[in-house]
C-alpha cells in the first residue's frame, strides 16, 4: 500500500470556540475553517458565497480600454473573431464571448486552434489564416499573453488586437489595444487566480457596464445566464476555488444544474450526470468529453454543442464527444504503459525527484493527461514529451503541491525552446539533443526546493473528531463548505481506536463497511484500492473524508477512507 504523510492541523482552539459560536458550526467543520485561515470575521462570506461581493470589473486593468474597441466595432459593423484555445477553460471561454457580443449586434466568428495542426494558443500560424477582409478585431480567450510572435504578425496586417488571458506573462509588454491578465499587476488578489473563462467573464461585464454608462446597450443582457460556462470552465481548469472563483463556481453550479443549455442537456445524460452538477461531475464526465475533441482533433463540436439550440442536434454532437473520449481513453492506457515501461527501466525512485518521459509517437492530445496520472501514481513532477511535425519534442508537465512548474522549467530555460503555463500544469518544448540535460537541469531544480521525504503524499488532516460529531447537522453544514476543488478540498479528518463491524469486498479492487469508535458510534465507509485482507490488525486508526452517499434514492453518511494505520502504530507525521 502507498506511504503517506499526515500532516495534523494545529487549530487555535480559542479560534475554533469562537467560530462555533458566532457561525452556528458544528466542531468539525469550525477545525476545517480555522485549518483554512477563515476566521470569524470572514466566515460568512465564505459559507454563503454572494454575487453582490464580486469584483468590480474596472479594477481589472485594460477591461475599460477592451469594452471602448469592442463597442466601437459594433457600432462600425466591424467582423470580430474571437480566438479561444482547445480545452473545456477556452471552449466555455469562446462561448460566453461570442453570446453576449452577438446579443448586443456584434458580428462575431470563433476561432479555436487544432492541437496538432496550429499547436498551442494564439501563433502566427493561426494568424496567417484569419481573413483580412473577415477581421477587422482579434479577441483572444485563454491565450496570447505570450504570444509575440502572432502579435508582430497581427500588427504587420493591421489587424486590432484585444488579449485577454490567464497565463503568466512574458518579460515584455505585448503591443495591443487592450491586454486583460489577472497576474499583470494592479489586479484585486480576489481575482489574480481566475480561470480563462473567469477573465472573459469580467471582460463581459466591463462591456456591459461600459455600454451601459454610455448609453449604448447591454442592459437586456443577463450575465447570470452564462456562469454555468463560467462553473465549467474553471473547474476543469484546476484553479483555486477561492475568493472570486468560489463566488462564481458556487452560483454557476447552480445554473449548470437546471441544464437549460439543450448541449449540456443531453452531454449531462450522456456522462449519467444527475439534477444536481457537483465539481466532481465536471472533474471526471463533462470536461473530458469536451476536451475530447481537442485532444483528438477539431474541437469546434465541442463549441458547437455549447452553442446548438435544440436537442437533435446537441444529441449528435454529444454522441460524438462521447465516442471521441473513449477514443482518447483506449489511446491514454496505451501511452500510459509505456511510460510506466520508462520509468520501471530508467528511474531510481529513491534518488530522483522528477519524472520526464518521452516518445517519437506518443498522441500529442493525451500527453497532459498521462503527465497527471504520473504525478498522482509516483507524486513528482512529470514532463511527458512526443515529437511533433517540426521534429521537436513537445508536451505537458503537471507538478505536486509547494511546487511551481513555471518556476522550475524557468531554471530550465537554456535547454527549453519555449514554456509556458500555471503552477501546477505547464507546456514545453525542446530540441532532442537537449533531453538529457533538460531531466538533469529539471530534477535539480526540483532538489533544490524539496527533500526525497517529500515525494510522499501528503494527507492534509484538519483535526481529531469523533463519530459522533458526525451527525445529521455536521452533514448539512458540510454542504456550506462546497465547492470543493482546488484550494478547498473536501474536509479530511482523523479518528482513533477504531474497529471494524463489516468489512466487505466492493468490485475487484475496493472495500466496503461499517467501523465504530470508542465512543460506540458508527458509520458506514468505502476504501477504494484497498482489499479487506490489506487491513491491518484493528484498532485502527483512520484518516477519511466524510460525505454522503446518494444511491437509488438513499442518501447515507459515509466515510471515504485515505489512509488506516493500526492503533499502535504511526506514519511519518507533521505537526
Amino acid at each position: 500500500m502507498e506511504e503517506y504523510i499526515w500532516e495534523i492541523s494545529q487549530n487555535n482552539e480559542e479560534r475554533v470556540a469562537k467560530l462555533i459560536d458566532e457561525a452556528s458550526v458544528t466542531r468539525p467543520v469550525a477545525l476545517v475553517l480555522d485549518t483554512r485561515g477563515i476566521g470569524p470575521d470572514k466566515v460568512q462570506d465564505f459559507l454563503n458565497p454572494s454575487l453582490d461581493n464580486i469584483v468590480d470589473p474596472y479594477l481589472l486593468p485594460g477591461t475599460r480600454a477592451a469594452s471602448e474597441r469592442l463597442w466601437k466595432a459594433i457600432h462600425e459593423h466591424e467582423q470580430i473573431l474571437v480566438h479561444g484555445d482547445y480545452d473545456t477553460d477556452g471552449i466555455t471561454a469562446t462561448a460566453l464571448v461570442a453570446w453576449v457580443l452577438r446579443r448586443n449586434g456584434a458580428q462575431v466568428e470563433c476561432y479555436l486552434p487544432h492541437r496538432i495542426d496550429d499547436g498551442y494558443g494564439l501563433t502566427a500560424e493561426s494568424i496567417s489564416r484569419t481573413n483580412p477582409d473577415r477581421c477587422d478585431l482579434l479577441l483572444t480567450v485563454d491565450c496570447g499573453i505570450t504570444s509575440y510572435e502572432a502579435v508582430a504578425m497581427a500588427q504587420s496586417r493591421n489587424l486590432d488586437l484585444i488579449i485577454t488571458d490567464h497565463h503568466t506573462p512574458g518579460n515584455e509588454p505585448l503591443s495591443a489595444v487592450a491586454v486583460v491578465d489577472p497576474k499583470l499587476p494592479g489586479a484585486p488578489k480576489e481575482i489574480q487566480e481566475l480561470a480563462g473563462v473567469g477573465v472573459a467573464f469580467k471582460v463581459c461585464q466591463a462591456f456591459l457596464k461600459y455600454g451601459r454608462e454610455m448609453g449604448y446597450g447591454g442592459e437586456d443582457t443577463d450575465l447570470l445566464q452564462v456562469l454555468d460556462l463560467v462553473a465549467l470552465g474553471t473547474v476543469a481548469d484546476i484553479v483555486p476555488l477561492l475568493y472570486e472563483n468560489r463566488i462564481l463556481v458556487k452560483h454557476g453550479l447552480e445554473v449548470l444544474s437546471r441544464q437549460h443549455r439543450p448541449g449540456i442537456h443531453v452531454l449531462c445524460d450522456i456522462s449519467g450526470v444527475g439534477e444536481n452538477v457537483a465539481t466532481t461531475d465536471i472533474t471526471y464526465r463533462l470536461a473530458p468529453r469536451i476536451n475530447a475533441t481537442g485532444r483528438m482533433g477539431d474541437p469546434t463540436d465541442s463549441l458547437r454543442l455549447l452553442e446548438a439550440d435544440n436537442m437533435v442536434d446537441a444529441a449528435e454532437l454529444a454522441r460524438s464527444l462521447d465516442n471521441q473520449n473513449r477514443a482518447r481513453q483506449t489511446i491514454e492506457e496505451e501511452v500510459v504503459r509505456a511510460a510506466e515501461e520508462q520509468i520501471a527501466q530508467r528511474c531510481d525512485l529513491s534518488t530522483i525527484r522528477s519524472l520526464v518521459v518521452w516518445s517519437d509517437n506518443w498522441h500529442q492530445g493525451v500527453v497532459g493527461i498521462v503527465a497527471s496520472r504520473l504525478t498522482r501514481r509516483y507524486h513528482r513532477p512529470s514532463v511527458v514529451l512526443t515529437r511533433d511535425a517540426s521534429g521537436q519534442f513537445t508536451g505537458s508537465a503537471r507538478s505536486i503541491r509547494r511546487l511551481n512548474l513555471v518556476d522550475l522549467l524557468g531554471e530550465c530555460g537554456e535547454t527549453l525552446i519555449r514554456f509556458g503555463g500555471h503552477a501546477m500544469a505547464a507546456g514545453l518544448s525542446l530540441y532532442e539533443e537537449n533531453l538529457p540535460k533538460f531531466c538533469l537541469q529539471f530534477d535539480e531544480a526540483v532538489q533544490r526546493v524539496l527533500g526525497i521525504e517529500s515525494m510522499k503524499p501528503q494527507l492534509n488532516i484538519c483535526g481529531e473528531v469523533a463519530f459522533s460529531e458526525l451527525d445529521d447537522v455536521f452533514f448539512q453544514d458540510l454542504e456550506m463548505l462546497e465547492p470543493f476543488g482546488h484550494g478547498n478540498p473536501e474536509p479530511v479528518f482523523l479518528t482513533r481506536q477504531v474497529w471494524p463491524e463489516r468489512r466487505l469486498p466492493a468490485g475487484r479492487q475496493h472495500t466496503r463497511g461499517c467501523v465504530r469508535d470508542a465512543s460506540g458510534a458508527h458509520i458506514n465507509f468505502i476504501a477504494f484500492s484497498r482489499l479487506p485482507s490489506e487491513f491491518p490488525q484493528p484498532p485502527w486508526d483512520v484518516v477519511y473524508s466524510p460525505h454522503i452517499n446518494r444511491y437509488n434514492g438513499m442518501n447515507t453518511p459515509q466515510l471515504k477512507i485515505l489512509d488506516v494505520v493500526a492503533s499502535n502504530t504511526q506514519p511519518a507525521m507533521f505537526q
